[in-house]
């Protein structure tokens, strides 16, 4: 048990997260020292905006580190027997020293490889963790049950964008040289974590990802269509730790010290359980059997226009899938009509025909897509993946407030011309959560899809590959 709980307060997603959000800048940049911070009842922690750690919906707050500062709070309160209150001081991506360096934090939490290069050694300490966290398989509804990982010989496993281990590199050198199909590696690497490749491994999108086995333990309980192959739990080299001010040693072995109390468990399934109802029944499968059919009967419309109107044909199928799981009869209560829920008024402006018909519908969609974009003014030197999330957002929430959004982030310090962990969570604080879901469930449409396509490709060549070998041989 004493194990999971030290994982859990190295991790770099939900382990950084202590506190509730203090928004004032400190008087001076000089660091605190220890005393000061427990005399005054208050410890300020750095950590970044994320799905799992912090956002800010409007005033409503989400995130792992709510939870967690209470119970890091009460550790050091019944420590020191005084009142002692953790707080967060919420930062943009990558920039966690910066909010020590202002004086801002007392101390940061997380993956320290990219912060130790910058990081001046007369001012701060880096109590790195190296350790060989261990990660397992696990099997979605899809998948078989696995005790050995050689056992996924030309099957997909998913990787989240924070999780990197060679083991499938070795691996499918050994598979190759044996003759065996080598295994299908997907990483993310825009914003899908362990707790989102979970969810949509349980609802069937992919059929096996390899996680964090804390985190795999920790939403088995919910997740009741994952099954967890204990014997292929392997390690994963990670490198991760606490920086305080180098007069504020006690502060890291406090820290260290709480990483293995019985606090961090319940804190974990208080954040695990309040969260879950974001997650639960919140997917579809746009590869089951039906589905798929769809997706493969309209695919040549998507290709088409979307390719005529600048994109991603793959986001422009899963918004249709978001918005209607691809079914062109339906008509919603307003009035919007087939796969992209289009009122007749805007389809009719789109001038290419009855959009009540499949063709004209997809070709209006993609054609009011890309109207979108330009009323925002993201045009093609964008990004493409960033083009098609923000279009997607322009869908759901309207042009005029993705465009504040947008304003509002760069006044926060954001990057206004990326979506994920950027503007999206200065929509969340603008507007509330629904575009904030809705952008991110298309996306993982897309990368379900994207997972299929790349797979039935690979299997296509490596099936041509071994016809010429036998030709030849």
């Amino acid at each position: 048990m004493q194990r999971t709980m030290v994982k859990f307060l190295f991790h770099g997603l939900i382990g950084i997260c202590f506190g509730t959000v203090v928004a004032q800048a400190a008087e001076t940049n000089r660091p605190r020292a220890y005393e000061a911070m427990l005399s005054s009842g208050k410890v300020r922690m750095a950590v970044p905006y994320d799905r799992s750690i912090y956002v800010d919906a409007r005033g409503q707050k989400l995130g792992a580190s709510l939870e967690i500062s209470k119970y890091f709070g009460n550790f050091l309160t019944a420590k020191y027997k005084k009142k002692v209150q953790v707080t967060v001081v919420p930062t943009m991506p990558g920039t966690l020293l910066d909010a020590m360096d202002s004086g801002q934090a007392d101390f940061a939490m997380g993956y320290v490889d990219g912060y130790v290069a910058k990081l001046d050694p007369a001012r701060y300490l880096v109590y790195p963790h190296p350790r060989h966290e261990n990660h397992v398989l696990v099997s979605g509804p899809g998948g078989r049950e696995i005790s050995r990982l050689e056992e996924l010989s030309g099957e997909t496993v998913c990787l989240g964008r924070q999780t990197d281990t060679p083991i499938f590199n070795d691996l499918n050198g050994t598979l190759q040289k044996s003759g065996k199909k080598a295994i299908h590696v997907f990483k993310d690497r825009l914003v899908l974590d362990d707790e989102d490749l979970l969810q949509m491994l349980n609802d069937g999108l992919i059929p096996y990802v390899f996680v964090a086995s804390w985190k795999a333990r920790l939403w088995k309980p919910l997740l009741a269509n994952i099954r967890i192959n204990q014997e292929t739990e392997s390690p994963g080299a990670t490198t991760e730790g606490v920086i305080v001010a180098r007069e504020n040693r006690v502060l890291g072995e406090d820290i260290l010290e709480f990483g293995v109390s019985p606090s961090i468990e319940s804190a974990l399934n208080i954040y695990r359980n309040g969260d879950f109802r974001y997650r639960e029944h919140t997917l579809k499968n746009p590869v089951a059997p039906a589905e798929w059919a769809r997706y493969v009967s309209m695919k040549p419309y998507f290709d088409r226009y979307g390719s005529d109107n600048s994109l991603d044909p793959l986001f422009l199928a899963a918004l249709g899938f978001q918005e209607t799981m691809l079914n062109q009869n339906l008509v919603s209560p307003v009035g919007a009509v087939g796969v992209m829920q289009l009122l007749p008024a805007t389809g009719a402006s789109m001038r290419v025909g009855n959009i009540r018909e499949l063709e004209p519908n997809i070709h209006a969609g993609s054609k009011y897509i890309g109207s979108l974009l330009s009323s925002m003014s993201i045009d093609e030197q964008f990004p493409r993946a960033e083009r098609a999330l923000f279009a997607v957002a322009a869908y759901n929430a309207g042009p005029n407030n993705i465009r504040k959004a947008r304003e509002l982030a760069a006044q926060m310090g954001f990057n206004p011309n990326k979506w994920f962990l950027n503007v999206e969570m200065a929509a969340a604080k603008l507007i509330g959560l629904e575009t904030f879901f809705y952008v991110r469930n298309v996306y993982k449409y897309y990368v379900t899809y994207d997972i299929r396509q790349r797979k039935m490709q690979l299997d296509e060549e490596t099936l041509i590959l071994e016809t010429n070998k036998k030709i030849n041989n």
